[in-house]
């Protein structure tokens, strides 16, 4: 999961460059082409193709349609932002989550959920707050509907999981963003540099890899135990953030991610607490 992490991490920053002189969909493009050949090659390899048929088309292009926009206003965020305060944002995502699961997909959420979903919102008043990020900026706003967009997103996925396969959920959600950016990006096609290309090159790998290894962490481990080494991305944002771009985030940035995370994990704890069967409950 950490490894996973650090190539998403690696993913971003490509985005990060090539969004510096390519159009935003164009960018969302190249993130589902160049990742598009090593999943078909690992499904092939794997065996594994005649598990992405689809069986509830019309919630896949939904989440197709969903997925664009999310990922759309991730790349003006990567562009607009410091990584570490991009990636500050996003973490806003785990409490959202909770939120949404109540009225969409009808999960009970206790008391203690809901206080730490209360104490991340503190912290995200934190880090936005006037001598931070600011809360009207053209990035903190496209970080805010990326990290809704994703919520809403990883709330459909929930659902669809109970008739699909995470193969045809891998599979659709790349070819989603690849056909669906492509024909947007043909409005605004810009010239790609033959110095883009490394960055092509770590995007479509670091994508893969990072798949593919979140993949096998979900299959090793349950995921009350994984969420919380997704904050982990935050020690890649700041290193890679000052080691392209010599940025650094401000102490109130600090701050509030920090209270931000403390509320993600708690929330990881007492879901894991929830599914702990009784007689274990019991028996500890």
């Amino acid at each position: 999961m950490v490894l996973a992490v650090f190539c998403f991490a690696l993913m971003d920053v490509a985005m990060k460059h090539l969004a510096g002189h390519l159009s935003t969909f164009q960018v969302s493009f190249f993130r589902g082409a160049t990742s598009l050949p090593f999943i078909l090659l690992w499904l092939v390899v794997a065996k594994r193709v005649h598990r992405i048929k689809p069986v509830r088309t019309k919630l896949h292009i939904v989440r197709a349609l969903l997925t664009i926009g999310f990922l759309t206003m991730t790349v003006i965020t990567l562009r607009e932002l410091p990584l570490a305060n991009a990636y500050a944002i996003f973490f806003v995502a785990p409490l959202l989550i909770t939120l949404l699961s109540v009225p969409l997909l009808k999960e009970h959420v206790g008391i203690h959920r809901y206080s730490a979903v209360v104490v991340g919102f503190i912290g995200v008043l934190v880090m936005l707050n006037p001598n931070a990020m600011g809360f009207m900026s053209l990035g903190v706003i496209a970080g805010l509907l990326a990290t809704l967009g994703y919520s809403l997103g990883m709330i459909l996925v929930r659902y669809m999981h109970r008739t699909e396969t995470s193969e045809s959920l891998m599979f659709f959600f790349v070819v989603g963003i690849t056909v669906g950016c492509g024909l947007l990006a043909l409005f605004d096609w810009q010239s790609v540099r033959w110095s883009d290309t490394k960055w092509l090159v770590l995007l479509g790998i670091s994508g893969a890899i990072a798949q593919y290894l979140l993949t096998e962490a979900y299959r090793q481990a349950p995921p009350s135990v994984l969420s919380s080494f997704e904050y982990t991305a935050m020690i890649w944002a700041i290193g890679l953030g000052y080691l392209f771009w010599n940025e650094l985030p401000g102490l109130w940035v600090l701050a509030g991610v920090a209270i931000v995370i403390a509320s993600g994990v708690y929330i990881s704890h007492r879901e894991a607490v929830n599914k702990v069967p009784v007689e274990r409950k019991l028996e500890h």
